[in-house]
C-alpha cells in the first residue's frame, strides 16, 4: 500500500507541473511549425509568412511577417539559436530561407519553381548541415536535399524514377 502511495504522488506532482498555456498570436496566421531551442528560446512558424520568437519561455512574443513572402505557408522552422534560423514554404514554388539576425532579414537559400514541387520536412544535425524531404513529383521520387547553410548554395536537384 505504501508503494502505491508514493507512486500516486509522483504522479499528480509530475501532472502539475505540466500546464497548457493558450497563445493568441494577435496576428493572423496559422502556426504550422515548432522549434524549441531551449528552455527560453523558442520559434514557430506558420501561414502568411508569419515568424514568430520568445526568447522567454513562451511569456512574450515577436512576430514578423517576412518582407516578400506574405503568402507563404512556412510548414517548418529550425532554430539553433536566439539569431539563427531556418524556414521552409512549402509548395511550388518552394523555398528555404535563413536568418542570422534574429529573423530581421532572411535570405535565400533555397527555390524549386517545378509544378507540384511540395516540401514536407526538414531536419538538421547543426547549423552547417540537414535534410529536407518533398513529395514525388511527376511520378518520380524527390531526392532529399543536403542544405549548406555558411555556403547558401542552390542546389540543382533531378528527382529519380520511383521504382
Amino acid at each position: 500500500m505504501k508503494n502505491i502511495f508514493v507512486l500516486l504522488i509522483l504522479i499528480c506532482a509530475n501532472l502539475h507541473a505540466q500546464q497548457i498555456k493558450i497563445l493568441n498570436t494577435g496576428t493572423k496566421t496559422s502556426i504550422r511549425g515548432l522549434s524549441v531551442v531551449n528552455d527560453k528560446i523558442i520559434w514557430l512558424s506558420g501561414s502568411n509568412g508569419m515568424i514568430g520568437k520568445s526568447i522567454d519561455s513562451g511569456n512574450t512574443w515577436k512576430w514578423i511577417q517576412v518582407k516578400g513572402f506574405e503568402k507563404t505557408d512556412f510548414r517548418d522552422i529550425e532554430a539553433f539559436d536566439e539569431n539563427i534560423a531556418v524556414i521552409m514554404g512549402v509548395d511550388a514554388p518552394a523555398y528555404i530561407l535563413r536568418t542570422i539576425d534574429g529573423g530581421k532579414t532572411w535570405k535565400l537559400v533555397y527555390e524549386n519553381k517545378t509544378k507540384g514541387m511540395f516540401l514536407d520536412a526538414m531536419e538538421f544535425w547543426n547549423e552547417q548541415s540537414g535534410i529536407v524531404i518533398g513529395d514525388p513529383v511527376n511520378g518520380k521520387l524527390f531526392p532529399q536535399i543536403n542544405i549548406l547553410l555558411q555556403i547558401a548554395a542552390k542546389p540543382a536537384l533531378q528527382p529519380v524514377e520511383l521504382m
